[in-house]
């Protein structure tokens, strides 16, 4: 044994300590090979000696870590040698392996994209179940933090996952990999990536501030929704939102193109995917669509009706039949997608807490307010009656001054930057009540005017008693 290990590991380098009787039924060949892997892992564990039926008697309780470096990193030769213990496959039966990079204890670098970014995903591809998910430092073995098997681990291409095999119980569960710089600190967590808590929505523990615009692009002489193109120019818009600062957008309409979801999250844009606004679809009309793009990481949360208070589902429903709906899809969606919250939009805050009591399955509750230039005293009215997130699901002004019959993009940014800043300002992550917002909107949309036409930016425009600054006229064609 002692020949085959300075053959192995060179006389020049520490001496690990072994087992002295070693019975290995193999051939001569393979019997040297073997006696210095298993020597390596008797030496950082004495029960690796009971496993592979060594005398444990002169193992000594040297960790792993100790051994060479070269070592740490298991080869597919000593896993077939060893057998894993029985633990899991051999890694050469381990699918999307990066770099044939492979760990000690079960555990290897992935590539994470075919898996959503999650190990237990990954291990259960292979009949395995996952016992520790972690992002790694660059392509290697060293740990840069720990998560949850469940967790998506974004922003990178590979993910270091350890797996086992279902059956295994005899492979007793190891300590965590210590990681080499401590974790973010972060309130603890349930295992969600994405979770609601007091008057924040939290990704990975930490609070989110919503920096959105709503996205609903439909080509000149088009019309919502049988015209809505979000393939054709998300290439273009995803750009020039990320240039903007905005980190989610808002539909109106669910987007199901996983093409689409990549490249916006490939801008590191989030969703607010609008499920059901329209009250002629049936609640089961949202089964499809939820389990199309649930899996996604660019998916925030879902969104059900538009300030369906005000038109009554699009369809005239009468106000507590919408409730009715509103709950019942909620329900829906929280059936088929435990991870991802449920946003309700109403419009403005009258009734809302009443609405609110008999929506508990409500989640998030998004406002659509046109005050002018100020919110007023919206968040401290929001604050008073419920406890839930809050964020604008509409708010800024349009690019029309119907006092001055011209178009007005100085008031308009000067209304979007004043009402911003006060959302800012009352952002949840600094002790406010609000996760952000989203401007009204990305594009214009010509086909508004209902007595114009969809070819042609008309400048129709309704003034019920409030509205944009600086005319209190919402003029339809011209918010992009």
């Amino acid at each position: 044994q002692g020949f085959c290990w300075r053959a192995i590991v060179g006389a020049s380098w520490p001496t690990v300590p072994s087992c002295n009787m070693c019975s290995f039924r193999r051939s001569v060949s393979a019997m040297c090979l073997a006696m210095a892997l298993l020597a390596v892992s008797c030496a950082g564990d004495v029960t690796e000696c009971r496993r592979n039926g060594m005398d444990t008697s002169t193992c000594a309780a040297v960790p792993l870590s100790e051994a060479p470096a070269m070592l740490q990193r298991r080869s597919t030769v000593q896993h077939v040698a060893l057998g894993a213990d029985g633990c899991c496959k051999p890694f050469s039966k381990w699918p999307h392996v990066d770099g044939n990079v492979t760990c000690d204890d079960c555990t290897a670098l992935v590539l994470a994209k075919p898996y959503g970014n999650r190990c237990d995903r990954y291990c259960e591809s292979f009949g395995h179940v996952c016992v520790l998910a972690a992002e790694d430092f660059h392509q290697d073995c060293r740990v840069k933090h720990m998560v949850a098997c469940d967790e998506p681990i974004d922003g990178t291409s590979d993910i270091l996952c350890k797996c086992r095999l279902p059956d295994a119980k005899h492979c007793e569960p190891s300590p965590p990999v210590k990681p080499s710089t401590p974790p973010p600190t972060h309130p603890p967590h349930t295992g969600k990536r994405i979770q609601v808590r007091g008057r924040q929505v939290l990704v990975d523990g930490k609070p989110i501030h919503l920096k959105g615009v709503a996205w609903n692009p439909i080509p000149r002489g088009g019309r919502h929704p049988q015209n809505l193109d979000f393939a054709s120019v998300v290439a273009r818009d995803a750009e020039l939102l990320a240039r903007a600062g905005v980190n989610i957008v808002r539909t109106y309409e669910p987007i199901t193109d996983l093409v689409v979801l990549d490249k916006l999250w490939e801008h590191k844009i989030w969703v607010m995917n609008g499920l059901y606004n329209w009250g002629g679809a049936s609640v089961d009309s949202v089964i499809g669509k939820v389990n199309s793009v649930k899996h996604h990481p660019a998916l925030l949360m879902w969104s059900i009706g538009n300030e369906w208070n005000f038109n009554g589902l699009y369809v005239g429903m009468a106000y507590w039949d919408a409730v009715a709906r509103l709950r019942e899809v909620a329900k829906k969606v929280k059936s088929l997608d435990q991870e991802h919250p449920v946003a309700c939009i109403y419009g403005e805050i009258g009734g809302i807490h009443d609405v609110a009591e008999h929506m508990p399955e409500v989640d998030v509750w998004g406002i659509n307010a046109y005050r002018g230039i100020s919110f007023g005293g919206l968040f401290d009215d929001y604050k008073g009656l419920m406890t839930k997130p809050l964020f604008l699901g509409e708010y800024g002004a349009d690019a029309y001054n119907a006092l001055a019959g011209s178009e007005d993009q100085e008031s308009q940014a000067k209304a979007t930057k004043a009402l911003t800043e006060e959302i800012v300002k009352q952002s949840s992550i600094t002790g406010g009540v609000c996760i952000g917002g989203f401007v009204f909107e990305f594009n214009d949309e010509w086909w508004k005017d209902g007595d114009g036409d969809a070819s042609r930016h008309d400048i129709g425009g309704d003034a019920p008693g409030g509205g944009p600054y600086p005319d209190a006229t919402f003029n339809e064609e011209w918010w992009g």
